[in-house]
């Protein structure tokens, strides 16, 4: 006696449509990508009538391993049009990332709830599997990889960036190039407001004459002087005076003020930060001359 198998094939498209917006909608979240909703919903009908496919025994060869990457490729490129091979990659990373923990999370759910009840020939499958199933697999994944992205996006922006950093000061701007340094821990001990560290060759324009020549003269180390331009300069509620235990020495201080903010890119978005010092440091930062100033890394969390 024959079997026979009946296959559904609206609920076949219906599911692995749903399953690859949600994968292709997760992936431009995390990547803070743009996104347009026809072409997800192209690439998602797309990927769906390929699974559909694969149920059809002459269309075998269009399932190997190789296919499935080729086609998965293909899918990315209408979803998101990348420009550039970086975000090309980026993009395929993180699609097939969010791809296994999503597979990784169902197989889970299904398990917990079900257990392997299904076996055929020594193979485990998955029969009838539950919508309810589904949302939580999506909502366990979704998780799972957005905290996971952050953790990993934090770390490595802790480490090292260079970055462009506009300085602001009454009505005059500065930009100079900026390291995000785990180096430097530095917070301007009342207000406790991280500190900027920068040379004052990249800055001095910002400065008045007098302030100016204190760093030109080399007398930053002189705080009788320091004090009495202080008290004459338009500045004076704008100074502060940082101490520190690096840079060249082990106890010592450094001259700052506060500007009005300072500005950075971040995620291709201009960040503007008021609650900011910055530190004047009359040496160089960076020997091949890379960067000129340090960033505090907890201002990645303003």
């Amino acid at each position: 006696m024959t079997m026979e198998t009946y296959i559904y094939g609206d609920i076949i498209l219906l599911e692995n449509f749903i399953m690859n917006f949600i994968i292709l909608w997760c992936t431009a979240k995390l990547l803070k990508y743009k996104r347009s909703w026809l072409l997800f919903t192209i690439a998602a009908s797309l990927g769906a009538l390929y699974a559909l496919g694969s149920y059809f025994g002459e269309f075998k060869y269009f399932y190997t391993p190789y296919m499935k990457i080729i086609f998965s490729i293909f899918i990315i490129t209408i979803a998101y049009l990348p420009h550039h091979i970086r975000d090309f990659t980026k993009l395929i990373a993180v699609f097939y990332i969010i791809s296994f923990v999503f597979g990784g999370a169902a197989f889970g759910v299904f398990y917990f709830l079900n257990g392997l009840k299904y076996i055929s020939y020594g193979t485990f499958y998955i029969k009838d599997f539950p919508v309810k199933t589904l949302i939580v697999s999506i909502a366990i994944a979704y998780i799972v990889v957005k905290y996971s992205w952050d953790f990993v996006q934090y770390r490595v922006k802790r480490e090292r960036i260079i970055t462009e950093l506009f300085i602001l000061l009454d009505n005059r701007k500065v930009s100079i190039m900026a390291l995000v340094d785990t180096g430097n821990a530095l917070n301007e001990p009342i207000t406790k407001a991280p500190v900027v560290v920068a040379e004052y060759s990249s800055i001095k324009e910002l400065l008045p004459i007098d302030v100016q020549k204190i760093f030109e003269e080399d007398n930053q180390n002189d705080f009788n002087m320091i004090a009495h331009i202080m008290s004459n300069s338009d500045m004076v509620n704008r100074f502060r005076v940082i101490p520190f235990k690096s840079l060249g020495r082990e106890n010592g201080m450094l001259i700052g003020f506060k500007p009005d903010e300072i500005q950075l890119l971040e995620d291709n978005k201009q960040q503007s930060i008021k609650n900011i010092i910055i530190g004047i440091y009359n040496k160089k930062l960076s020997n091949s001359g890379e960067y000129s100033a340090l960033i505090h890394p907890d201002i990645l969390n303003f």
